[in-house]
């Protein structure tokens, strides 16, 4: 209760200046605290740096642009009680403008039907499932990396030229929806490219915290490698054991749910273990120009942030278009023809891209992500 009732103070007071400083309000909404805070702070820190970028030349559209951050700590009920906070904020001085995120997505369909509903415009930075983008086609909510689906089928590309022949187990979390969509992919591309049994499927939710009998059930079935999707600890403490039945096996992870306590966790251990991430964008030709133009401002994005910053400029190419902040302007401008975004032109049809991101490989090496795919 205690932490509710801050939380709800912590956002009065995110709220309050508004009328004082801006006119023009961008949230973003993103972990702070607890196993994803550094992701969070990734998304947020290139959010803050496009709309520091925006107000030093002069603002858009005749206006400042004020910047709200709001820690919704991963939690259903903070992601749908902020949307529906934000939504009750309708003067010209205090409404929401844009909405960058949330990052985490269990809450996905409630929290885009509010913000639609009250014709705030949405940019999600990070990946979403394809299914809930399905059931939340609103114009004015564009997923710009597009679908979380993406990394299954990329990981199959790279695990076939390199380990075809090995045994895989793919492990994943029913209490998170979207590590059930990426097993679902997964497993459905092996099964129409890979032999027979080479794939078993497993339900961290089955084992609930004796993770070590689950690394014994992998391995006893015969398994040399694994893909691991859950909550951060977990997946570290399941790579862990089953590194310690065999310091060779191989394991792959998402990057997003291998947090801070990974490497902790696993300690030498994570040597040469593989990681499923969106592209840095540095060696992506379409972005040089904006990779120059950060480096010459002393900046060197890092992770997501590249992703929050682009969102915010995304939108800024969308108000210079329309020449508005209306929510129904610029959602007829995103899905009409191409837009710009940091790493070249897209095309969106009811906020989806008409081609999702590719994910990349990294190796763990010396304490160091080297990109192998």
């Amino acid at each position: 209760m205690i932490k509710k009732v801050l939380y709800i103070l912590t956002v009065i007071c995110v709220f309050s200046p508004l009328k004082v400083y801006a006119a023009a309000n961008v949230a973003v909404i993103a972990p702070k605290a607890g196993e994803f805070r550094r992701l969070g702070t990734e998304i947020i820190e290139g959010v803050k740096l496009a709309v520091d970028e925006i107000n030093a030349g002069g603002g858009l559209n005749g206006e400042k642009i004020n910047l709200i951050t709001v820690d919704d700590q991963c939690n259903d009920r903070l992601s749908v009680s902020t949307a529906q906070m934000m939504a009750l904020n309708t003067s010209k001085t205090d409404r929401i403008n844009l909405v960058i995120g949330p990052y985490c997505t269990n809450a996905f369909r409630q929290v885009a039907a509010i913000y639609a509903k009250a014709g705030i415009f949405q940019i999600i930075p990070t990946s979403v499932s394809a299914q809930n983008a399905a059931a939340s086609n609103y114009k004015g909510l564009v997923k710009m990396v597009g679908f979380s689906e993406r990394q299954g089928q990329d990981f199959l590309k790279f695990y076939q030229k390199h380990f075809a022949s090995k045994n895989l187990a793919v492990i994943y979390d029913s209490r998170q929806s979207d590590t059930i969509d990426v097993a679902r992919i997964v497993r459905s591309e092996f099964q129409k490219a890979a032999p027979a049994g080479i794939l078993r499927v497993y339900n961290l939710a089955d084992y609930g915290t004796d993770l070590d009998y689950l690394a014994r059930d992998i391995a006893d079935n015969g398994a040399e490698a694994a893909y691991i999707l859950g909550r951060p600890k977990s997946v570290a403490k399941l790579a862990k054991y089953l590194r310690q039945e065999d310091d060779e096996f191989i394991i792959f992870t998402n990057r997003y749910q291998s947090q801070e306590s990974y490497e902790k966790i696993l300690g030498d251990l994570a040597e040469g273990a593989y990681v499923i991430a969106l592209p840095s964008l540095k060696d992506d030709p379409a972005f040089t120009e904006t990779l120059v133009r950060l480096r010459l401002l002393g900046v060197e994005p890092e992770g997501l942030a590249v992703y929050g910053y682009s969102a915010v400029k995304l939108w800024e190419a969308l108000v210079n278009k329309t020449d508005s902040f209306a929510y129904e302007k610029l959602a007829a401008a995103v899905n009409k023809k191409k837009v710009d975004t940091t790493w070249g032109e897209m095309m969106f049809n009811n906020g989806n891209p008409d081609n999702s991101v590719h994910y990349s490989v990294y190796r763990i090496q010396n304490g160091e992500y080297a990109q192998v795919y």
